[in-house]
């Protein structure tokens, strides 16, 4: 507090203003800070996006209201790289208006640079010839670079092959940070604990580094002023994300950029006719403001009782009325969520984030993801400490049960996932890699009244946006050891130390996506996954959306709907974003449809790493032809709809089916008894969780209210509960 006393100049991070600013507003020093602020300089805009840059929006708008109370009226001035429409994204991201001032008056430094597209040996594991590159240039030549990927994993795995190779590969003594001190190359990304990043900072900013392996985290943020060289792993996605890493090089005298051709069918593409580089989109400000979840983080900080609202009423004796109020123009739907957490009315689906937030929601759920975080711990004897930090997602790409996990270039095996207390526990294990073995995605789209955003048919082609369920499962993994490969199914030997006895290890999600149905997708010759590849590719290639946020994957209707047939199969191109942020729903935006299919069928007759068949480049045509027909509105509801009374029935899920249990972090249960349960105020389940599949757990029931219980669309078998009798009848 000191230093809010004596400075008139903060630099703060929207994490900081979040997680402490925000969260002391009891102390007299904020307080007079909100209410003495004249200027807000909002740097790197372009880096507000996706799930960052919905809830930063949420974040301006709670110290606009704040201020507002303290009636201070600050101005606004923002900078950026060059981004699509920075006026409309500006517009959504504060919710004020801004005079954009051009490229014209650009004064950055700026050096000669030299760019260079280069494919790695075929003979050679790419990450390998990363590797030799980049020892090559630390031993022969006088520059300082930064290697730029898209994966944590890689960040890692290449920081810890090159410390491995160069260095006796000394261990730090348990709980020291040695290595980050001696290694000359280091990696960096997010989920670092705070003393870790501001080492590795620290070297890299006063040249005492050779070099740095990084994710997007420094793409900004960080002025470099000893880099010669940058080497990049892939071609960036968008005009936006290229200038940025370029423009980490030469500050200071004339720089190399060496563009490394990753295989994929992007790469490919861009190398196949190197000018696409200059042609490239730039990158898309996208914010979603009506994720349900974004918008409760948000109403759980400010307008809860005793939240950062009525603390700023008490510090002016006004008075802190019931029906909140704001004069600050918020997103649709913030506000009437606002009242309902004031008088207590929150949606059942929300309840278990109020749960967990108790009264702390800053702290609880941090600005860059909308799903559970997870620490990983290690501990030896009386002493432990944190490892990092992790989203669930990338738990399922990093640290699920059994795993390799790396950090700052240390491998860990990870022997527990206490899913319940958001704990990864980790012991120190040599230097293997892992790689889960997943089995394919599964796509449950809901496809009933109020679940559709647009539903539509272009001859034979069925295309759809609405609410989906998504299941990730992982039954086991793969390690490699050198040249030898074991694989590892689950459950898990304890007799090795690993603690996990089920089946599969699964991760359950809500979010939106589109669907794509069509005849020619039933043909055993077509594959579907190569195609919904191509339309993934070719639409990121058209609107670069981050990657982290947007998925694709194949499956079958599981049920009759409408024209949907049972076991047709359909393609999904759907947002990763726990609740969504309504990313992937662009593709049946104007005519961007058919662009991206028309850019498939140009992939699909040039990738050859794909082996595509001649039966799915015809499918991919099909797709064409019917996609330039106008389209047609469609309806999936049944004619002859049941009319069911709803003050003697209640819908459920039947016995011998499952649902997914919102509750307990959407974990699927199987039903066993649908009853009346007074304490619960209505109907109940009994049944087990996933996590009680092990036989010992048979005796072991659980009981929930059928509130917290979602249907499985296609999956969850749905009955009606009788209330007069008690009976179950099954229900199409």
């Amino acid at each position: 507090m000191e230093i809010l006393e004596k400075s008139h100049i903060l630099i703060l991070t929207p994490d900081i203003i979040h997680a402490w600013l925000l969260y002391n507003l009891s102390s007299k020093p904020i307080i007079d800070l909100l209410a003495n602020i004249s200027l807000i300089i909002i740097d790197e805009i372009h880096n507000y996006t996706g799930v960052f840059g919905s809830n930063s929006a949420y974040l301006f708008r709670r110290i606009q209201h704040l201020m507002y109370l303290l009636n201070a009226s600050p101005q606004y001035i923002s900078a950026s790289a060059t981004i699509a429409k920075p006026e409309i994204h500006l517009k959504n991201l504060l919710g004020i208006d801004f005079r954009i001032i051009g490229t014209d008056f650009d004064s950055s430094p700026r050096q000669e640079i030299s760019i260079k597209l280069v494919k790695p040996l075929k003979n050679k594991d790419l990450l390998a010839n990363l590797s030799d590159l980049m020892r090559y240039v630390a031993k022969n030549t006088n520059h300082k670079f930064i290697t730029f990927v898209d994966s944590r994993k890689q960040t890692e795995y290449i920081a810890s092959i090159i410390s491995r190779i160069s260095t006796n590969d000394k261990e730090d003594d348990d709980f020291g940070v040695n290595h980050l001190r001696e290694l000359n190359i280091l990696p960096y990304r997010a989920g670092y604990e705070e003393n870790d990043r501001i080492t590795i900072q620290e070297r890299l900013t006063k040249g005492m580094l050779t070099g740095v392996v990084s994710t997007s985290a420094l793409e900004l943020g960080i002025d470099i002023p000893y880099l010669t060289l940058g080497v990049l792993l892939g071609v960036p996605h968008s005009a936006t994300s290229l200038y940025q890493r370029i423009g980490r090089i030469a500050r200071q005298s004339k720089g190399e950029v060496i563009i490394i051709n990753t295989g994929d069918i992007y790469n490919e593409s861009i190398f196949r006719n190197p000018k696409q580089l200059l042609n490239m989109p730039l990158s898309e400000g996208a914010l979603y403001l009506k994720n349900p979840r974004i918008q409760y983080i948000h109403t759980l900080c400010l307008a809860r009782h005793g939240g950062e609202h009525d603390q700023i009423c008490t510090s002016i004796n006004m008075d802190q009325i019931s029906d909140f109020e704001s004069s600050i123009d918020w997103p649709s739907g913030f506000m009437g969520l606002c009242r309902s957490e004031r008088i207590g009315e929150i949606p059942t689906e929300l309840q278990n984030m109020k749960a967990q937030a108790v009264d702390d929601p800053n702290h609880t759920f941090p600005l860059r993801d909308t799903d559970i975080q997870f620490r990983v711990k290690y501990k030896k004897g009386p002493h432990e400490e944190y490892k990092g930090s992790l989203s669930y997602g990338q738990l399922m790409r990093e640290a699920y049960p059994g795993a390799i996990y790396y950090y700052t270039t240390k491998s860990y095996r990870v022997y527990r996932v206490r899913i319940s207390s958001r704990i990864v526990e980790v012991r120190k294990e040599k230097k293997y890699m892992s790689k889960p073995s997943m089995i394919p995605t599964l796509v449950f789209p809901n496809l009933t009244l109020g679940n559709i955003f647009i539903s539509q048919k272009y001859g034979d082609l069925i295309a759809a946006e609405c609410n989906l369920q998504i299941r990730e499962a992982i039954i086991g993994f793969q390690e490699f050891r050198g040249p030898n490969k074991i694989n590892i199914k689950y459950p898990l030997n304890r007799s090795l130390g690993l603690y996990f006895d089920q089946s599969r290890f699964t991760r359950n999600y809500f979010t939106t996506g589109i669907i794509l149905s069509h005849p020619i997708f039933n043909n055993p010759n077509v594959h579907c996954d190569i195609i919904a590849n191509l339309l993934f590719e070719a639409f990121l290639m058209l609107i670069p959306f981050e990657r982290r946020d947007i998925d694709f994957a194949c499956d079958k209707f599981r049920a009759n709907k409408g024209i949907i047939h049972k076991g047709d199969k359909f393609i999904s191109i759907y947002d990763q974003v726990y609740g969504s942020l309504r990313l992937s729903g662009h593709i049946l935006s104007e005519s961007i449809l058919e662009q991206t299919i028309e850019k498939a069928v140009d992939l699909s007759k040039h990738e050859r790493n794909l082996n595509i068949n001649r039966k799915t480049i015809m499918a991919i045509e099909k797709l064409l032809n019917s996609v330039s027909s106008a389209p047609s509105e469609l309806s999936f509801e049944n004619e002859g709809k049941l009319m069911i009374d709803m003050d003697r029935y209640a819908k459920v899920i039947l016995p011998g089916s499952k649902g997914i249990d919102i509750g307990h972090n959407n974990e699927e249960f199987f039903v066993e008894l649908v009853f009346f349960h007074p304490r619960m105020n209505g109907l109940a389940y009994t049944g087990r969780r996933l996590s009680q599949e092990n036989p010992k757990y048979n005796d072991v029931k659980i009981s929930i209210p059928i509130s917290l219980l979602k249907e499985i669309p296609g999956e969850s078998k749905i009955g009606l509960y009788d209330f007069e009798t008690g009976e179950l009848k099954e229900i199409e």
